[in-house]
């Protein structure tokens, strides 16, 4: 568990108002999910290695509740009592707290903030496409070009339990080979399918070479499907790096089909990975519906983001108790231009050296002095001052800061502007 605050917190707000308004735009409606649910809810198709990082206990009525692991599950009891009946299909979206005892590092926490989106009522794989192409959308609304690793997960549980691998211990099969693992899969599979499996780890990726070799009609329907996905992503996102990888699996036990994680080069882990899940409606007690939908991980999204936000680069400052009316009239014509008000009468050259300080390049001085309607505005980067009016306070300071590159706190600190 931690405290997020400054450029973090900044980033995360951010992610979530821009993919909130993205994923509307989109056909998505706005859901909240609670932190808590039915331990039963979540243990029905979580895997055994989501159960064991469980924050889990009895709750004052003596009811089996868990802090949410994920939203996947909460979301679809949310479907299945509340939206069923709407014409399909259904999109929402949704931004929550999640909570695994899970050992930290960089990009992974034991409390953690999940944003993710659901599509219920289709089958289709432009259904499959869509999301994936959504997830990335929201990426690169933030400055980051992803690249998509996508398989399909049916395949790989078809190829295992045709060649003697039982239905049993396919979750822990799954879970090694999400780990990079195989050896599991090998010592379960038999006969010609021990080489097989070794031919496809080494090359994963060459959908359509598997595509023409496969002879079993489950699987062969399986990578058309995939190929399908492929082809509609490339088609509605030309410029991404969409790479299949036949072999590709993911820990949560509940998915049945198209799977699919994004990356980028600037953190080893996924930053969001989502998939088709068609049963899970149905073992939950809702109508049988299938599903696709994706989870992003805002913390993780958050470390790559490059400085979204408006900086702070002037303060407004009264500097007489007759003048706070005018920091007022001043801090509303700057309103969205990146200045702060200073809500205490203070003196010009506390008014300097704070401002120094904190790295600002523009101090607003609204003084008696200048008369009713003027403040004077001081630029530490030119080292000029000037009078103006409030009526062109906006405009003149916008045409300043279009006049030379904003530079970084430290260069600015350094400058040692005479006061």
């Amino acid at each position: 568990m931690r405290d997020i605050w400054g450029e973090e917190a900044e980033n995360q707000r951010e992610l979530e108002i821009r993919a909130g308004e993205y994923l509307s735009s989109l056909g998505y409606e706005s859901v909240r999910l609670p932190s808590i649910e039915f331990y039963e809810l979540i243990a029905a198709k979580a895997g055994p290695e989501l159960l064991d990082s469980l924050y889990e206990f009895k709750d004052k009525g003596g009811r089996s509740v868990a802090l949410t692991p994920e939203l996947t599950a909460s979301a679809a009891r949310f479907f299945a009592t509340k939206l069923r009946d709407r014409p399909k299909p259904v999109r929402i979206w949704y931004v929550g707290q999640c909570f695994r005892y899970d050992e930290p590092q960089r990009g992974r926490y034991r409390q953690f903030t999940q944003l993710g989106a659901e599509l219920y009522g289709s089958a289709s794989p432009l259904a499959d496409a869509e999301l994936a192409f959504a997830a990335a959308g929201i990426l690169k609304r933030v400055g980051i070009a992803p690249s998509l690793k996508v398989g399909n997960v049916g395949f790989v549980k078809r190829f295992l339990t045709e060649n003697g691998a039982k239905e049993s211990a396919l979750g822990q099969i799954l879970r090694a080979a999400d780990h990079g693992d195989y050896q599991p899969a090998m010592e379960a599979v038999q006969g010609d399918a021990k080489a097989f499996l070794k031919d496809l780890e080494g090359n994963p990726q060459d959908l359509e070479g598997w595509l023409r070799r496969e002879q079993s009609p489950s699987r062969k329907k399986a990578l058309k499907e995939l190929a399908q996905i492929v082809e509609l992503l490339k088609a509605m996102m030309p410029e991404a790096k969409v790479i299949p990888d036949l072999l590709f699996v993911r820990g949560l036990a509940y998915y049945t089909g198209f799977i699919f994680e994004a990356f980028s080069s600037g953190l080893d882990s996924a930053l969001l990975g989502g998939g088709r899940y068609d049963n899970l409606l149905k073992e939950l007690g809702g109508p049988a519906t299938p599903a696709v939908g994706f989870a992003a991980g805002v913390d993780r999204i958050a470390l790559l983001m490059k400085h979204p936000t408006q900086p702070v680069t002037g303060t407004i400052f009264p500097l007489d108790e007759h003048s706070l009316t005018k920091a007022a009239r001043a801090f509303s014509a700057l309103d969205g231009m990146g200045f702060e008000l200073y809500p205490s009468i203070t003196g010009a050259r506390e008014a300097m050296s704070r401002a120094l300080k904190a790295s600002h390049r523009f101090v607003v001085l609204a003084g008696e002095l200048d008369g009713e309607d003027a403040v004077t505005i001081r630029d530490l980067k030119k080292r000029e001052q000037q009078r103006v009016q409030l009526t062109d306070l906006k405009q003149i300071l916008q045409e300043a800061d279009r006049d030379a590159p904003r530079e970084g706190p430290n260069e600015r600190a350094r400058h040692g502007h005479p006061l």
